[in-house]
Protein backbone atom coordinates (compact mmCIF):
# COMPACT_ATOMS: atom_id res chain seq x y z
CA UNK A 1 0.00 0.00 0.00
CA UNK A 2 1.48 3.38 -0.98
CA UNK A 3 2.53 5.84 1.71
CA UNK A 4 1.95 9.57 1.27
CA UNK A 5 4.03 12.35 2.84
CA UNK A 6 3.64 16.12 2.80
CA UNK A 7 6.33 17.91 0.78
CA UNK A 8 5.17 21.52 0.88
CA UNK A 9 2.35 23.73 2.16
CA UNK A 10 1.89 26.81 -0.01
CA UNK A 11 -0.14 29.71 1.39
CA UNK A 12 -0.59 32.92 -0.58
CA UNK A 13 -4.08 32.90 -2.02
CA UNK A 14 -6.60 34.88 0.01
CA UNK A 15 -9.65 32.83 -0.99
CA UNK A 16 -10.34 29.16 -1.73
CA UNK A 17 -8.13 27.55 -4.36
CA UNK A 18 -10.18 25.98 -7.12
CA UNK A 19 -7.80 24.40 -9.58
CA UNK A 20 -4.20 23.43 -10.34
CA UNK A 21 -2.36 22.80 -13.61
CA UNK A 22 1.13 21.34 -13.84
CA UNK A 23 3.47 22.58 -16.56
CA UNK A 24 4.02 19.78 -19.12
CA UNK A 25 7.84 20.00 -19.26
CA UNK A 26 9.04 22.08 -16.29
CA UNK A 27 8.74 21.46 -12.55
CA UNK A 28 6.24 24.24 -11.91
CA UNK A 29 2.48 24.60 -11.69
CA UNK A 30 -0.28 27.19 -11.67
CA UNK A 31 -3.08 27.58 -9.12
CA UNK A 32 -6.22 29.71 -9.41
CA UNK A 33 -8.53 31.05 -6.77
CA UNK A 34 -11.61 32.93 -5.69
CA UNK A 35 -9.25 35.85 -5.04
CA UNK A 36 -9.26 36.49 -8.86
CA UNK A 37 -5.58 35.59 -9.20
CA UNK A 38 -3.38 32.87 -10.63
CA UNK A 39 -0.12 32.01 -8.90
CA UNK A 40 2.81 30.30 -10.59
CA UNK A 41 4.81 28.07 -8.24
CA UNK A 42 8.31 26.77 -8.89
CA UNK A 43 11.04 25.01 -6.94
CA UNK A 44 13.99 27.20 -5.97
CA UNK A 45 17.45 26.74 -7.48
CA UNK A 46 18.46 24.43 -4.64
CA UNK A 47 15.48 22.21 -5.36
CA UNK A 48 14.38 22.30 -1.73
CA UNK A 49 11.53 24.84 -1.45
CA UNK A 50 8.54 25.81 -3.56
CA UNK A 51 8.13 29.54 -4.17
CA UNK A 52 5.53 31.73 -5.87
CA UNK A 53 7.37 33.27 -8.83
CA UNK A 54 4.46 35.10 -10.52
CA UNK A 55 1.01 36.43 -9.63
CA UNK A 56 -1.41 37.01 -12.52
CA UNK A 57 -4.22 39.19 -11.24
CA UNK A 58 -5.13 41.75 -13.88
CA UNK A 59 -7.33 39.80 -16.31
CA UNK A 60 -10.46 38.73 -14.42
CA UNK A 61 -13.06 40.53 -12.32
CA UNK A 62 -14.42 37.48 -10.51
CA UNK A 63 -13.34 34.02 -9.29
CA UNK A 64 -10.93 32.12 -11.54
CA UNK A 65 -12.38 28.62 -11.57
CA UNK A 66 -9.97 26.78 -13.87
CA UNK A 67 -6.47 27.05 -15.32
CA UNK A 68 -4.65 24.95 -17.91
CA UNK A 69 -1.23 24.95 -19.56
CA UNK A 70 -1.02 24.24 -23.27
CA UNK A 71 0.76 21.05 -24.36
CA UNK A 72 3.98 22.94 -25.17
CA UNK A 73 3.79 24.97 -21.96
CA UNK A 74 4.02 28.31 -23.75
CA UNK A 75 0.45 29.34 -22.93
CA UNK A 76 -1.77 29.29 -19.87
CA UNK A 77 -5.55 29.63 -20.14
CA UNK A 78 -7.75 30.78 -17.25
CA UNK A 79 -11.54 30.50 -16.99
CA UNK A 80 -13.53 32.83 -14.77
CA UNK A 81 -16.94 33.43 -13.29
CA UNK A 82 -16.82 36.79 -15.12
CA UNK A 83 -17.83 34.78 -18.25
CA UNK A 84 -14.44 35.22 -19.93
CA UNK A 85 -11.40 33.07 -20.63
CA UNK A 86 -7.95 34.66 -20.66
CA UNK A 87 -4.91 33.31 -22.50
CA UNK A 88 -1.46 34.11 -21.14
CA UNK A 89 1.85 33.72 -22.97
CA UNK A 90 5.20 33.14 -21.33
CA UNK A 91 7.64 35.83 -22.43
CA UNK A 92 11.40 35.40 -22.88
CA UNK A 93 12.03 36.90 -19.45
CA UNK A 94 9.81 34.25 -17.86
CA UNK A 95 6.95 36.63 -17.11
CA UNK A 96 3.39 35.91 -18.25
CA UNK A 97 1.44 38.37 -20.40
CA UNK A 98 -2.29 38.25 -21.19
CA UNK A 99 -2.48 38.05 -24.98
CA UNK A 100 -6.17 37.26 -25.52
CA UNK A 101 -9.56 37.39 -23.83
CA UNK A 102 -12.21 35.01 -25.14
CA UNK A 103 -15.82 36.07 -24.64
CA UNK A 104 -19.16 34.61 -25.64
CA UNK A 105 -20.43 32.49 -22.77
CA UNK A 106 -23.53 33.96 -21.15
CA UNK A 107 -22.28 33.45 -17.59
CA UNK A 108 -19.66 31.67 -15.47
CA UNK A 109 -16.99 29.72 -17.35
CA UNK A 110 -16.36 26.60 -15.28
CA UNK A 111 -13.43 24.95 -17.06
CA UNK A 112 -10.88 25.42 -19.82
CA UNK A 113 -8.72 22.76 -21.50
CA UNK A 114 -6.22 22.52 -24.38
CA UNK A 115 -6.10 19.79 -27.00
CA UNK A 116 -3.00 17.59 -27.15
CA UNK A 117 -1.90 19.31 -30.36
CA UNK A 118 -2.29 22.75 -28.81
CA UNK A 119 -4.27 23.85 -31.85
CA UNK A 120 -7.65 23.82 -30.09
CA UNK A 121 -9.09 25.08 -26.82
CA UNK A 122 -12.35 24.11 -25.16
CA UNK A 123 -14.42 25.94 -22.54
CA UNK A 124 -17.63 25.09 -20.72
CA UNK A 125 -20.08 27.13 -18.73
CA UNK A 126 -23.08 27.42 -16.49
CA UNK A 127 -24.92 28.40 -19.70
CA UNK A 128 -25.02 24.62 -20.54
CA UNK A 129 -22.69 24.97 -23.53
CA UNK A 130 -19.27 23.71 -24.61
CA UNK A 131 -17.27 25.95 -26.94
CA UNK A 132 -14.44 24.83 -29.22
CA UNK A 133 -11.86 27.47 -30.14
CA UNK A 134 -9.12 27.33 -32.76
CA UNK A 135 -5.75 28.94 -32.15
CA UNK A 136 -5.13 31.25 -35.10
CA UNK A 137 -1.90 32.76 -33.77
CA UNK A 138 -0.69 36.16 -32.58
CA UNK A 139 -3.27 36.13 -29.81
CA UNK A 140 -6.18 35.43 -32.14
CA UNK A 141 -8.71 32.67 -31.51
CA UNK A 142 -11.76 31.67 -33.54
CA UNK A 143 -14.83 29.91 -32.19
CA UNK A 144 -15.35 26.80 -34.32
CA UNK A 145 -18.43 25.41 -32.62
CA UNK A 146 -20.90 25.93 -29.79
CA UNK A 147 -22.18 22.59 -28.46
CA UNK A 148 -25.48 22.83 -26.63
CA UNK A 149 -26.76 19.32 -25.96
CA UNK A 150 -26.27 19.29 -22.18
CA UNK A 151 -29.45 20.07 -20.27
CA UNK A 152 -27.72 21.76 -17.32
CA UNK A 153 -24.55 23.50 -16.14
CA UNK A 154 -21.38 21.95 -17.67
CA UNK A 155 -18.80 21.44 -14.94
CA UNK A 156 -15.73 20.23 -16.81
CA UNK A 157 -14.20 19.59 -20.23
CA UNK A 158 -11.28 17.25 -20.87
CA UNK A 159 -9.43 16.50 -24.11
CA UNK A 160 -8.36 13.02 -25.14
CA UNK A 161 -4.57 12.61 -24.57
CA UNK A 162 -3.78 12.16 -28.27
CA UNK A 163 -6.95 12.63 -30.33
CA UNK A 164 -9.15 15.61 -31.08
CA UNK A 165 -11.97 14.33 -28.92
CA UNK A 166 -13.60 16.07 -25.94
CA UNK A 167 -15.39 14.71 -22.90
CA UNK A 168 -17.69 17.01 -20.90
CA UNK A 169 -19.24 16.49 -17.47
CA UNK A 170 -22.48 18.09 -16.36
CA UNK A 171 -25.01 18.89 -13.67
CA UNK A 172 -27.42 16.86 -15.83
CA UNK A 173 -25.71 13.68 -14.46
CA UNK A 174 -24.16 12.75 -17.82
CA UNK A 175 -20.86 12.77 -19.67
CA UNK A 176 -20.87 13.56 -23.36
CA UNK A 177 -18.21 12.63 -25.92
CA UNK A 178 -17.68 15.14 -28.71
CA UNK A 179 -15.97 14.42 -32.02
CA UNK A 180 -15.22 16.39 -35.17
CA UNK A 181 -16.29 15.36 -38.64
CA UNK A 182 -15.33 17.66 -41.51
CA UNK A 183 -15.34 20.77 -39.28
CA UNK A 184 -18.64 19.70 -37.72
CA UNK A 185 -18.46 18.92 -33.99
CA UNK A 186 -21.12 16.54 -32.73
CA UNK A 187 -22.00 14.41 -29.70
CA UNK A 188 -20.95 10.84 -30.51
CA UNK A 189 -21.99 9.26 -27.20
CA UNK A 190 -23.71 10.11 -23.92
CA UNK A 191 -22.49 8.24 -20.85
CA UNK A 192 -25.29 7.62 -18.36
CA UNK A 193 -24.99 5.92 -14.99
CA UNK A 194 -24.33 8.59 -12.39
CA UNK A 195 -27.40 9.63 -10.42
CA UNK A 196 -26.25 13.17 -9.63
CA UNK A 197 -23.88 15.90 -10.89
CA UNK A 198 -20.70 14.68 -12.58
CA UNK A 199 -17.96 16.96 -11.23
CA UNK A 200 -14.76 15.56 -12.67
CA UNK A 201 -13.39 13.40 -15.47
CA UNK A 202 -9.98 12.30 -16.74
CA UNK A 203 -8.57 9.94 -19.37
CA UNK A 204 -5.89 7.33 -18.83
CA UNK A 205 -2.66 7.44 -20.85
CA UNK A 206 -4.09 5.40 -23.73
CA UNK A 207 -7.29 7.41 -23.98
CA UNK A 208 -9.29 4.20 -24.09
CA UNK A 209 -10.49 4.59 -20.51
CA UNK A 210 -12.18 7.47 -18.73
CA UNK A 211 -12.74 7.98 -15.00
CA UNK A 212 -15.60 10.08 -13.64
CA UNK A 213 -16.55 11.30 -10.15
CA UNK A 214 -19.88 12.58 -8.96
CA UNK A 215 -22.10 14.11 -6.33
CA UNK A 216 -23.53 10.59 -6.00
CA UNK A 217 -20.21 9.71 -4.23
CA UNK A 218 -19.22 7.12 -6.82
CA UNK A 219 -16.18 6.68 -9.07
CA UNK A 220 -16.87 5.10 -12.45
CA UNK A 221 -14.41 3.69 -14.99
CA UNK A 222 -15.54 3.76 -18.62
CA UNK A 223 -13.98 1.83 -21.50
CA UNK A 224 -14.09 2.65 -25.19
CA UNK A 225 -15.11 -0.30 -27.34
CA UNK A 226 -15.35 -0.82 -31.07
CA UNK A 227 -19.04 -1.62 -30.81
CA UNK A 228 -20.92 0.98 -32.86
CA UNK A 229 -23.28 3.21 -30.90
CA UNK A 230 -26.58 2.26 -32.50
CA UNK A 231 -28.80 4.27 -30.19
CA UNK A 232 -29.82 6.40 -33.14
CA UNK A 233 -31.19 4.21 -35.90
CA UNK A 234 -30.61 7.00 -38.42
CA UNK A 235 -26.97 7.61 -37.45
CA UNK A 236 -24.56 7.46 -40.38
CA UNK A 237 -21.43 7.52 -38.20
CA UNK A 238 -19.84 4.33 -36.90
CA UNK A 239 -18.60 5.76 -33.57
CA UNK A 240 -17.10 3.75 -30.72
CA UNK A 241 -19.26 3.32 -27.62
CA UNK A 242 -18.18 3.91 -24.04
CA UNK A 243 -19.25 1.38 -21.43
CA UNK A 244 -18.96 1.47 -17.64
CA UNK A 245 -16.71 -1.41 -16.57
CA UNK A 246 -16.28 -0.59 -12.87
CA UNK A 247 -18.04 1.41 -10.14
CA UNK A 248 -16.55 2.23 -6.74
CA UNK A 249 -19.43 3.43 -4.63
CA UNK A 250 -17.94 3.53 -1.15
CA UNK A 251 -14.57 5.29 -1.31
CA UNK A 252 -15.93 8.74 -0.32
CA UNK A 253 -18.68 9.62 2.15
CA UNK A 254 -19.62 12.94 0.50
CA UNK A 255 -19.50 14.61 -2.93
CA UNK A 256 -16.39 13.82 -5.01
CA UNK A 257 -15.20 16.99 -6.73
CA UNK A 258 -11.96 16.07 -8.47
CA UNK A 259 -10.09 13.22 -10.10
CA UNK A 260 -6.67 12.78 -11.71
CA UNK A 261 -5.46 9.70 -13.58
CA UNK A 262 -1.66 9.58 -13.80
CA UNK A 263 -0.43 9.11 -17.35
CA UNK A 264 2.85 7.71 -15.97
CA UNK A 265 2.04 5.11 -13.30
CA UNK A 266 -1.72 4.74 -13.77
CA UNK A 267 -2.81 5.58 -10.22
CA UNK A 268 -6.11 7.48 -9.86
CA UNK A 269 -6.46 10.17 -7.18
CA UNK A 270 -9.87 11.46 -6.09
CA UNK A 271 -10.83 14.25 -3.69
CA UNK A 272 -13.94 15.84 -2.33
CA UNK A 273 -16.15 17.22 0.39
CA UNK A 274 -15.34 14.49 2.93
CA UNK A 275 -11.89 16.07 3.41
CA UNK A 276 -10.01 13.05 2.05
CA UNK A 277 -7.95 12.04 -0.96
CA UNK A 278 -8.24 8.45 -2.12
CA UNK A 279 -5.70 6.61 -4.28
CA UNK A 280 -7.19 3.97 -6.58
CA UNK A 281 -5.20 1.39 -8.52
CA UNK A 282 -6.01 -1.51 -10.79
CA UNK A 283 -5.36 -4.80 -9.00
CA UNK A 284 -5.99 -8.43 -9.97
CA UNK A 285 -9.40 -7.95 -8.35
CA UNK A 286 -10.21 -4.83 -10.34
CA UNK A 287 -10.00 -1.16 -9.36
CA UNK A 288 -9.55 -0.73 -5.61
CA UNK A 289 -8.70 1.99 -3.09
CA UNK A 290 -5.09 1.32 -2.06
CA UNK A 291 -4.42 4.37 0.15
CA UNK A 292 -6.33 7.12 1.94
CA UNK A 293 -5.00 10.58 2.75
CA UNK A 294 -7.20 11.89 5.59
CA UNK A 295 -7.69 15.62 6.09
CA UNK A 296 -5.09 16.88 3.58
CA UNK A 297 -6.54 20.38 4.07
CA UNK A 298 -7.80 19.94 7.62
CA UNK A 299 -11.57 20.30 7.78
CA UNK A 300 -11.73 22.09 4.42
CA UNK A 301 -13.12 20.61 1.21
CA UNK A 302 -10.52 19.48 -1.34
CA UNK A 303 -11.41 21.10 -4.67
CA UNK A 304 -8.66 19.77 -6.91
CA UNK A 305 -6.11 16.97 -7.11
CA UNK A 306 -3.48 16.67 -9.87
CA UNK A 307 -0.62 14.23 -10.56
CA UNK A 308 2.62 15.71 -11.85
CA UNK A 309 3.00 14.75 -15.56
CA UNK A 310 6.83 14.61 -15.48
CA UNK A 311 8.16 11.05 -15.42
CA UNK A 312 10.99 12.04 -13.06
CA UNK A 313 8.51 13.53 -10.57
CA UNK A 314 5.41 11.44 -11.30
CA UNK A 315 5.01 10.59 -7.60
CA UNK A 316 4.18 14.23 -6.77
CA UNK A 317 0.52 15.02 -6.15
CA UNK A 318 -0.85 18.55 -5.76
CA UNK A 319 -4.07 19.35 -3.89
CA UNK A 320 -6.05 22.58 -3.53
CA UNK A 321 -8.63 23.38 -0.89
CA UNK A 322 -11.14 25.72 0.67
CA UNK A 323 -8.45 26.65 3.22
CA UNK A 324 -6.83 28.95 0.59
CA UNK A 325 -3.75 26.73 0.31
CA UNK A 326 -2.03 24.35 -2.09
CA UNK A 327 -0.19 21.32 -0.79
CA UNK A 328 2.33 19.06 -2.52
CA UNK A 329 2.51 15.41 -1.55
CA UNK A 330 4.92 12.62 -2.40
CA UNK A 331 3.75 9.04 -2.81
CA UNK A 332 6.30 6.48 -1.64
Amino acid sequence: MPQVELVAELPGHTDRVWSISWHPTLLLFASCSGDKSVRIWKKDDNGTAWNCVSVLDDAHKRTIRSCAFSADGKFLATASFDASTAVWERMEDGEWECVATLEGHENEVKCVAWSASGALLSTCSRDKSVWVWEVIGDGDFECLSVLQEHEQDVKMVQWHPNEELIASASYDDTIKIWREDDDDWYCSDTLKGHTSTVWGIDFDASGNHLVSVSDDRSVKIWERTNVPNTGNAFSFRNDPKWQCISTLSDCHSRTIYAVSWSKIHGCIATAGADCTVQLIQKTPNGFEVTATLPNPHGTADVNCVRWCPLESHSNLLATAGDDNTVRIWRCL
